[in-house]
């Protein structure tokens, strides 16, 4: 199987780094060369440029039934046509990135008429994460798995948390969850009983929603309900997001500083309140009583201004501040400065696509802290390694943990002499290194590169046309 990737872009990059790393056979196409050079000096992928459209690349490539395309260029309409193209010289899957809302409405038609096996939406998708957090979660990042029957939240520690400068094994809190994760200055430790946990971490839990609140009770970050939300910035992000809180009775108003955007905006959300001014002003944020609000979303396409606006809006008095960050080496940086949740659009499209490639018993994919690892669901394949052992015996990657199963709807929170029964759902954190090997214990999968394909990527430079 290869995979090519059509634009070198966020996404793109995303997409070829981690498949790379999972072995996938991955070319990369784009027409800029400096965007290729980055990506050829980085990762073990093939590179192609080109300056006319992607049907010059599929010949030279001389695509087959296994082949995957996936455009994730600048354009929609550029997306839809190479998805056509490769379908019709031969490729066995494509996937588009769409973002029009005209198109969105219209999905499945779309697919069928343009022969585009899978359709992602950054903007769709970065909203639902968002309102997931703002009426799902106790705390900050939140990811569901097992249709809801479990969750993995991501914690912020301050000074004042009980859990600080105490081993887990010693911890003493409600709820049966299950400490996977420590980000501790930008790193990931996967932790034993031994470690502690310290002022300014990030943790990772993971447990039945009900239990995750009793936990969150305990540490003194109990739920609340979110009635009223400020948003900065008037994109698409905020479009599909405002759709959703009012759809769930959330009251929300949106600060936009383009006049004409203000005006779409009345149009198409009547009921949310538009206001037109600057949102970095902070006496704009007071006279709107951004003290008052349950939440505040910074969704510009500036990071730092995400990051500063959040920060002051949370100085101000808003309850939970969440900040759009598009750049992947900011998020363990933004994380410890105070701001509750960072949404990274780029990760979340990456890791759907990541999904729909993977396929087989993969049923959720979530990438953490920039790629750096995991979260993933999964069937457990009844002729694999990891079945009807028990966890202690398996030969477990160290830098990867078990952190729930199900089995025939019942949720089991993993300790050693549990087992995993054939086709039951197991849910794992893993730093990205680990992936591959976490998946073969779990799944039948034969090798993924091929001895011609390594040969021909060590002949020579890059072809361009």
């Amino acid at each position: 199987m290869r995979i090519i990737i059509i634009g070198a872009g966020k996404v793109g990059y995303q997409l070829a780094e981690t498949l790379s790393k999972d072995l996938y056979d991955v070319i990369v196409v784009d027409r800029d060369e400096q965007v290729l050079k980055k990506v050829q000096d980085h990762l073990d992928v093939l590179t192609m440029q080109s300056d006319g459209f992607a049907s010059h690349i599929f010949n030279n490539i001389g695509l087959n039934k296994e082949d995957i395309v996936i455009a994730v260029t600048g354009s929609d309409e550029g997306n839809m046509l190479i998805c056509m193209a490769a379908k019709r010289l031969g490729a066995g899957k494509t996937v588009a990135r769409i973002r029009n809302p005209e198109y969105a409405s219209d999905i499945a038609d779309t697919q069928e008429r343009l022969s585009i096996d899978y359709i992602i939406n950054p903007e769709l998708s970065t909203a639902n994460e968002i309102s997931q957090i703002l009426l799902s979660s106790p705390a900050g990042q939140i990811e569901d798995f097992a249709k809801g029957k479990v969750q993995m939240v991501a914690i912020p520690v301050d000074e004042a948390n009980p859990l600080v400068n105490k081993p887990i094994k010693d911890l003493n809190y409600a709820g049966d969850i299950l400490i996977v994760a420590i980000v501790r200055k930008g790193n990931i430790i996967i932790p034993k009983g031994d470690n502690e946990i310290h002022a300014n971490d990030t943790i990772y839990i993971t447990g039945q929603k009900a239990d995750i609140i009793k936990f969150c009770s305990s540490i003194g970050k109990p739920p609340k309900k979110v009635n009223s939300v400020m948003i900065l910035g008037g994109g698409k992000n905020t479009y599909y997001l405002v759709k959703r809180l009012l759809y769930f009775g959330v009251s929300v108003k949106i600060i936009e500083q383009n006049l004409k955007r203000c005006k779409e905006l009345s149009a198409a959300l009547p009921n949310a309140l538009i206001i037109h001014g600057d949102g970095t002003d902070a006496n704009l944020l007071k006279s709107e009583n951004v003290e008052a609000m349950d939440a505040f979303i910074a969704l510009t396409g500036v990071d730092e201004e995400n990051v500063l606006i959040a920060l002051l809006a949370k100085q101000l008095g808003a309850s939970k501040v969440i900040a759009k960050v598009s750049r992947t080496n900011y998020i363990s940086i933004v994380e410890t400065i105070g701001v509750d949740a960072v949404i990274t659009p780029s990760m979340i499209t990456a890791a759907e696509i990541l999904r729909y490639i993977r396929g087989g018993g993969l049923l959720s994919l979530f990438l953490i802290m920039g790629g750096q690892a995991e979260s993933m669901e999964l069937i457990a394949n009844p002729n694999s390694k990891g079945v009807n052992t028990p966890i202690k015996d398996l030969n477990f990657p160290k830098d990867a943990i078990i952190c729930a199963i199900i089995h025939r709807d019942q949720v089991i929170i993993p300790h050693g002499n549990d087992v995993i029964r054939p086709n039951d759902r197991v849910i794992i954190f893993s730093k990205s290194s680990e992936v591959s090997k976490v998946s073969n214990l779990f799944n039948e999968q034969g090798e993924k590169k091929h001895g011609f394909w390594n040969y021909f990527k060590g002949t020579g430079p890059a072809p361009t046309d």
